[in-house]
């Protein structure tokens, strides 16, 4: 026989916990208004493992899920006036 699926009641509880878990830990990373899109880069393994680190570093910090690109986004921020000085 199949084991039976949680009831709504079940599921209500563990939306209420995870909301209530959210809140004591604060919002998550900041997104810059805008459409988010899915992209890939290749970047050098190190570097990859550099930005884990700093993620799983603010996580532990701010709480929240590691974010690598929340720390990208943060970067491209602070360099946003350089960035686009290189642009025509």
């Amino acid at each position: 026989m199949a084991q039976r699926k949680g009831s709504l009641v079940g599921l209500m509880k563990a939306a209420d916990d995870q909301v209530k878990a959210e809140a004591e830990t604060g919002p998550g990373p900041i997104r810059p208004g805008g459409e988010m899109v899915t992209t890939a880069v290749h970047i050098p393994k190190a570097t990859l493992s550099l930005l884990r680190r700093v993620a799983v570093a603010r996580a532990d910090k701010h709480g929240g899920r590691p974010s690598v690109s929340g720390v990208l986004v943060d970067l491209a921020e602070r360099a946003r006036v350089e960035l686009e000085s290189e642009t025509p």
